[in-house]
């Protein structure tokens, strides 16, 4: 149940990504083409309302699951991803997961980037089908190579681990690479961590550090710790125990356990370097 409800956390970024597309659309003019039956236009008209209207209400789940219901027997392949994750959800509807498992079998046979994405979720977590992860990177790599970020990290920790395929180091950090460069924080996080160890690429800490504080600025804390480490050795980074501190600090108050003990063992550090200068300076006087 509780990696049943990881894959419906994640499932949000879908709502999310409808909201933020649905606030950039002639909402009127989407709503006439629907009507005249444009398939894409029903879709979108359903993540309008899925959004919230743009964000600005209420997300209206039942009239997004009819124009969706609409958009999918139309051809929109999108949308049949789209009722997935109402049904994986239980947005609007009763959860429904072998029926949402079909869907996204149809959507990923379809070509569809997202439904692959999370049709390689439920395999290599085991929701609603046999966990089987040799399945889960056929999906990921489907939809890795339509550029989709997502898919391109978890492919990656697949070839770092070996896990439903053989391990491979540098595939694992082309793939960090190219979810990277479209601004996944994740993705960053791991691509910093081969050039700082050299696991599938030459070691390089300027690249490291560099790279952790582009994810560290999207607030991820796995990078804040990583980059607090460059700043407490001064790898890749001038030496800075207060930067080093507050990096560590930031992190354990994100949640990330292992930040919070390196974090009090500097602020000791600092604490007693800090008296020590004060007696230095009292006992020049």
């Amino acid at each position: 149940m509780c990696t049943m409800k990881k894959l419906f956390t994640a499932l949000l970024g879908l709502f999310l990504c409808a909201a933020a597309f649905a606030a950039q659309f002639d909402f009127k003019k989407r709503l006439e083409d629907a009507k005249k039956g444009d398939a894409d236009a029903q879709n979108e008209v359903g993540e309008y309302y899925a959004g919230g209207e743009g964000g600005k209400g209420v997300p209206n789940y039942a009239a997004a699951m009819a124009w969706w219901n609409t958009a999918s027997r139309n051809g929109s392949v999108r949308a049949i991803t789209n009722l997935a994750s109402l049904y994986l959800s239980g947005r609007g509807v009763d959860v429904n997961i072998p029926y949402a498992i079909k869907l996204l079998q149809q959507a990923a046979k379809l070509g569809d980037a997202e439904a692959q994405y999370f049709l390689g979720v439920a395999y290599f977590k085991g929701i609603g089908v046999m966990r089987d992860a040799p399945t889960a990177v056929f999906w990921w790599s489907n939809a890795a190579k339509q550029n989709h970020s997502r898919a391109q990290t978890n492919l990656a920790f697949a070839y770092a681990r070996g896990e439903g395929v053989e391990r491979d180091a540098r595939k694992a950090f082309e793939l960090w690479k190219a979810a990277a460069e479209q601004d996944n924080d994740i993705a960053q996080t791991y691509l910093a961590l081969c050039y700082f160890t050299g696991d599938g690429t030459a070691v390089d800490y300027y690249k490291a550090a560099a790279v952790w504080n582009a994810a560290v600025d999207k607030g991820n804390p796995e990078a804040m710790y990583h980059l607090a480490i460059c700043y407490q050795t001064g790898r890749g980074v001038p030496k800075d125990k207060e930067k080093a501190f507050k990096l560590y600090s930031d992190a354990a108050a994100k949640g990330f356990e292992k930040a919070v003990k390196p974090a009090e063992d500097l602020r000791m550090q600092i604490m007693m370097e800090r008296n020590q200068k004060r007696r230095n300076e009292a006992a020049a006087e």
